[in-house]
């Protein structure tokens, strides 16, 4: 997207940290597109290749962002510190002046007349949130022990016998998907050996196998395969869980097909 071949600076490492201020100033004018590449060599700059888990099946925001840094694989830092800096020189090639206005004014970019912190893919932010509300403990279901991977709490109300290890929840899925959706291969363990149906489909017909491998879960995706799940089971689309796989995920599956074989 950007061309960085002709930008030079003695301190790399100065110039890139006045962009990422600016662009936290000022980032509300450009689209997402521009955004997610800016998010992405942010993160390559400051954390190196990507080393984070693949955010949940429902946190759409944050997989875009998460395969956008993915997707850079060893680019050194510095390479991503000019790429961004590029990108911002080619949308505004006076920003550093401006930026020196600003610091002149020793106001930092905060008096009334700045402008709004960026929203679209949340560039000033340094790690993917959640987006999930808190809740006080008397007001979690199963369901919600089950996200956060409490597998004591869950293991507790489901031997208490007040709870089906098959119910669905108000979204249409079971805690089987929400542990699989969460890569939770503990809670898998636990919920396959406290009797939940390993097939359970979700109310888009989705079985625990469509969301561990829709978040390249490999463990847990192993797990699954190897417990006996029917890797058939088409969803309501008519995929199966090798057709909503990457290309990485269909061949660990095609792998755990011949060795059951």
């Amino acid at each position: 997207m950007a061309d960085d071949s002709s930008f030079e600076f003695d301190n790399l490492d100065e110039v890139f940290n006045a962009a990422a201020e600016y662009l936290r100033l000022n980032g509300s004018t450009y689209d997402n597109e521009k955004l997610l590449y800016f998010y992405s060599r942010y993160k390559q700059a400051k954390e190196g290749k990507c080393n984070t888990p693949k955010p949940s099946f429902f946190d759409f925001q944050g997989k875009v962002k998460w395969e956008a840094w993915h997707k850079l694989g060893d680019m050194n830092k510095s390479q991503a510190k000019m790429e961004y800096i590029s990108l911002l020189t080619n949308l505004d090639q006076d920003w550093r002046n401006k930026m020196s206005l600003v610091a002149s004014s020793g106001d930092g970019g905060e008096s009334s007349g700045s402008q709004a912190r960026p929203q679209g893919m949340g560039v000033s932010v340094s790690v993917m949130s959640r987006t999930e509300s808190e809740l006080s403990e008397g007001e979690k279901t199963i369901f919600d022990w089950c996200k956060e991977g409490n597998v004591d709490k869950v293991k507790e109300i489901l031997l208490a016998g007040s709870v089906n290890v098959n119910g669905l929840d108000e979204e249409g899925l079971g805690l089987l998907h929400w542990a699989s959706d969460r890569g939770l291969t503990n809670m898998v363990e636990l919920l396959l050996s406290l009797h939940a149906d390993i097939n359970i489909q979700a109310s888009d017909q989705q079985t625990a196998l469509h969301y561990a491998v829709s978040c390249d879960h490999l463990d847990l995706t192993k797990l699954l395969v190897l417990k006996g799940i029917d890797i058939s089971i088409r969803d309501a689309e008519g995929n199966t869980a090798m057709d909503v796989a990457s290309d990485d995920m269909k061949l660990l599956l095609q792998s755990l097909q011949r060795q059951a074989s």
